[in-house]
């Protein structure tokens, strides 16, 4: 199956501070193994910034060439506050039956015809600015995991902020939003 796996879309606003180790060791993962339980994110955002109302997606697709056949699921994720200041971003309990679902049959059409089957996984984050907004210097970092009881691995460290919330404006998106 060529499956892409895109995390965090904002990592081409921040690509010079995208850690190549952890980038490496993600590509040795498949999300038509991984627990969903076990899929997590979690960012460090500076004062000013927040994510936006249901701003935290994953999606997970796939389709075949072969059979013409092809599933999707985007999944809201849900959005904790850790004591250590960051913000978690996993996929709710009442999404991870769905989720193995698509897994499990993503796996079989891999099975079936791999070079037929193609897919994507993808998390994405929207940031956006509340208030007065971050100052001019704020950076942000990303943390993932994918692995049982695995550590957060950065992914990106100390990015310019203004970077992901310009490359927001330029996409045709908010970059404020309410006080949450």
């Amino acid at each position: 199956m060529r499956l892409t796996t895109i995390i965090l879309p904002v990592m081409l606003a921040a690509c010079s501070h995208v850690s190549p180790k952890t980038v490496l060791s993600l590509a040795s993962l498949s999300p038509l193994t991984a627990d969903p339980e076990d899929i997590r994110a979690a960012v460090e955002l500076p004062m000013g910034v927040s994510v936006a109302p249901n701003g935290a997606v994953l999606t997970f697709s796939a389709e075949r060439t072969d059979t013409g056949e092809g599933d999707a699921g985007v999944f809201l994720l849900q959005v904790l506050d850790t004591a250590q200041g960051q913000k978690l971003f996993q996929l709710a309990p009442d999404d991870r039956p769905e989720y193995i679902r698509l897994r499990d049959q993503f796996a079989r059409w891999e099975d079936e015809n791999a070079d037929a089957t193609s897919g994507q996984f993808s998390i994405a984050i929207a940031a956006c600015a509340v208030g007065e907004g971050p100052a001019d210097d704020a950076t942000f970092s990303v943390f993932i995991s994918m692995t049982e009881g695995g550590r957060f691995r950065p992914l990106i460290t100390d990015a310019p902020i203004a970077e992901a919330l310009a490359m927001k404006v330029a996409s045709g998106g908010d970059h404020t939003c309410s006080q949450r």
